[in-house]
């Protein structure tokens, strides 16, 4: 299968590129293709074809994204956009990455892909009106919500969590977020396995995460024990969202269910301890 992998240096794009075994990858950064350009987009697809489109491009930076909308917008909902608009016109289906970010976090339960949305924040309003525009396209289409993503590459939790060990004597984590903490590799390697099982009847949008849910608390207290680092756990200070201030606000509870996706692609998934172990594991 030829794959056209937009988003190549990011987190799940360089993880993709060595996970998706056995196809022929067009590895696409931002140096190749400006995604604010539509112009650049449609270059992309003039001479060359693909049997598969991948979008792993976003802007992420959720505080970042409050002062610099229009930006988000564009990269998160005009660039999906154009792309599943060139998957239906070739024919092909697109997969694209979304958040746990476009539910508001008032849910006292598990959300499923069917559940109402949301967003509190400029972040998850754009890559919500992404996904829109994407089941707009009439293209054929896989939505992949993730959460907390994290790796050894760029600026993600884990690597802020390694650093502050190193600078500071305490550090202040909140504990009053739920989420599932989700590797990089997890998605790709999940990602993998499904592509060959794509067709007509599996169409639509699912939440790809491991099993279990912790706080941003539980993360970096694990992140710490399973990195042996130097620094004592109960110098991680459990603290409240109301005493850590961002310009955007993150919902309370973002924890998803992933049975539907486990059901339809007939997967079986670890822990995200587990997960993070053996990321650790590669890490070192």
């Amino acid at each position: 299968m030829r794959i056209i992998l937009l988003g190549a240096s990011g987190q799940v794009g360089k993880n993709l590129a060595m996970f998706l075994i056995g196809h022929e990858i067009v590895l696409c950064d931002r140096k190749m293709c400006d995604l604010t350009s539509p112009d650049q987009i449609e270059r992309l697809f003039i001479s060359e074809s693909f049997d598969l489109i991948i979008n792993a491009a976003a802007f992420t930076e959720v505080d970042l994204a409050e002062e610099k909308k229009e930006l988000a917008y564009k990269i998160n909902c005009n660039a999906p956009k154009l792309l599943a608009k060139k998957a239906f016109e070739l024919n092909v289906p697109i997969i694209h990455f979304s958040t746990d970010y476009v539910f508001d976090g008032l849910n006292d339960e598990k959300y499923t892909e069917n559940d109402p949305t949301n967003p509190i924040n400029v972040y998850g309003e754009s890559k919500l009106a992404g996904e829109l525009a994407i089941k707009e396209s009439g293209a054929k289409y896989y939505i992949f919500r993730t959460s907390w993503v994290y790796s050894n590459w760029k600026k993600n939790f884990f690597m802020t969590i390694l650093r502050l060990c190193n600078e500071k004597k305490t550090i202040r984590i909140i504990n009053d977020q739920n989420g599932i903490p989700t590797s990089a590799g997890f998605i790709a390697k999940q990602i993998n396995f499904i592509i060959p099982k794509l067709n007509e009847f599996n169409v639509g949008t699912y939440n790809l995460v491991p099993d279990s849910d912790g706080t941003w608390y539980d993360f970096a207290v694990s992140i710490i024990k399973l990195t042996n680092i130097r620094f004592r756990v109960e110098n991680i200070i459990p603290i409240l969202s109301s005493d850590f201030k961002t310009l955007a606000k993150r919902p309370k509870n973002s924890i998803l269910s992933n049975k539907k996706i486990k059901k339809i692609f007939m997967l079986k998934f670890k822990t995200w301890q587990e997960e993070l172990d053996e990321f650790i594991k590669d890490f070192r």
